[in-house]
């Protein structure tokens, strides 16, 4: 079960939204207090949200090739997901009450690569959750 909603094409679109909602979310919104108090936090959970977008859209292309293993493809990903960081802290700063942060992007790419890296050194025809 769990196999088939990670590499379900359905659960990346909705990492996908749900990285662009909270990325636009209003700073008012954002909580600061208690656990969300973590100087830096948001930079973790950049990290975390793009690398789940690397790591949910690769397993989602490996499930919908007929080649495996794809390389190639996870290299796209990744550089798709540096692309969209970037590409969402310019939507924050034109669209939003929210700032451009340079460490936001940081943070994603870093996110990203880390994925990148587990999934490469770990063997791209292996699911990571078995």
């Amino acid at each position: 079960m769990p196999a088939r909603i990670i590499q379900s094409k359905w659960t990346a679109i909705g990492w996908t939204i749900i990285i662009f909602l909270l990325m636009i979310m209003p700073p008012s919104k954002i909580p600061n207090q208690g656990l969300f108090g973590i100087p830096n936090l948001d930079k973790l959970v950049h990290m975390f949200l793009f690398g789940g977008f690397v790591w949910l859209w690769y397993f989602t292309a490996q499930k919908e090739s007929t080649s495996k293993p794809l390389p190639g493809i996870l290299k796209r990903i990744f550089l798709i997901s540096a692309f969209y960081g970037i590409s969402m802290e310019f939507v924050q700063y034109f669209f939003t009450a929210r700032s451009f942060d340079i460490w936001d992007i940081v943070a994603d790419i870093v996110g990203a690569g880390i994925a990148w890296g587990i999934l490469s050194i770990r063997g791209k025809s292996k699911p990571l959750w078995k």
